[in-house]
């Protein structure tokens, strides 16, 4: 995507690395969330794990926050506030992979961050990392492409 879309639009198009997107997901916070540390206020800025959600997982419904985001699964891109960078959805809605290989010397697996929609809010906090194979394709992650200055 970032190679065929830098071609596109001839401007260097690439993933964030893990360092990048931790920074601008905090935006300038040193809280779990960039609104905060209570879960409970993640409803008011992300899309996560919370009581729309957990009547389709009610196995896992005790890990769900109590507030209600508006959304049982994805929404749509910048349905929440954007944080002090003026970032959407840094948080929950879906996992964003990194360009930083983890594992074996050969990358085999890369981090995500951000959590998603399915998300418990532990695992949304702007410092958790999370990773998979390049090829793992699940309707909860995405990507985030950053655009080089020329």
């Amino acid at each position: 995507m970032a190679q065929w879309l830098s071609k596109t639009e001839e401007r260097k198009y690439r993933l964030p690395t893990e360092a990048e997107w931790e920074y601008a997901a905090r935006a300038g916070t040193r809280t779990r969330y960039h609104n905060g540390d209570d879960p409970q206020g993640l409803t008011q800025v992300a899309n996560t794990f919370d009581a729309r959600a957990a009547p389709f997982w009610s196995g896992f419904a005790v890990h769900a926050t109590k507030g209600d985001d508006g959304y049982a699964f994805t929404a749509p891109v910048a349905s929440f506030a954007p944080n002090a960078l003026g970032l959407y959805d840094m948080h929950g809605n879906v996992w964003e992979w990194t360009n930083d290989p983890q594992g074996p010397s050969k990358g085999s697996v890369y981090v995500r961050r951000g959590g998603s929609w399915h998300t418990w809010p532990l695992y949304v906090r702007s410092s958790y990392r999370n990773w998979n194979s390049p090829q793992t394709r699940y309707t909860l992650v995405g990507i985030r492409l950053l655009m080089e200055a020329q």
